[in-house]
């Protein structure tokens, strides 16, 4: 039997010009306020980079996605460090710490593009079960009868 997970984290706007995630976080957020209704898993959802995401540009300092080394996370702040720095060390807190066993067991950082090749998933590792069966699961809900997908 595959164990269950009990936390997961939606996360949008790490690119604040992204608006794929960004509009899904809000979405979720509005929808969260309105139901009661118990969601059979922990699912925490942020907006990664709101900064960015107010201006609608892919970052404001630097890029997010490159301060979540463990040699960022640990670094000082001061008052000249970069937002996103900040952020990352904020965002670490809140669904980490990374690599601990208190961390979330899933986090799906929302991303868009602007090439044209349809749904796209990219994933930590190709032999994480969960990772896998998610591809699976999106994968046969999103192929287009007459056209060419890769397979699984």
């Amino acid at each position: 039997m595959l164990p269950a997970l009990s936390r997961v984290a939606v996360c949008g706007g790490t690119h604040g010009n992204e608006l794929s995630g960004v509009y899904l976080v809000r979405e979720r957020l509005k929808k969260r306020k309105k139901s009661q209704v118990m969601e059979p898993v922990a699912v925490v959802t942020v907006m990664s980079n709101p900064r960015a995401v107010q201006r609608c540009v892919r970052y404001t300092e630097t890029d997010l996605n490159r301060c979540f080394t463990h040699a960022m996370l640990s670094l000082s702040l001061s008052e000249q460090t970069p937002y996103e720095l900040v952020r990352s060390q904020e965002l670490n807190s809140l669904l980490g710490p990374k690599g601990s066993a208190e961390a979330m067991d899933l986090i799906c950082d929302l991303h868009n593009t602007t090439a044209n090749m349809g749904l796209c998933l990219i994933t930590y590792s190709d032999s994480d079960w969960i990772c896998l069966h998610i591809c699976k699961y999106l994968q046969a809900r999103a192929q287009h009868p007459g056209t060419d997908g890769y397979q699984l």
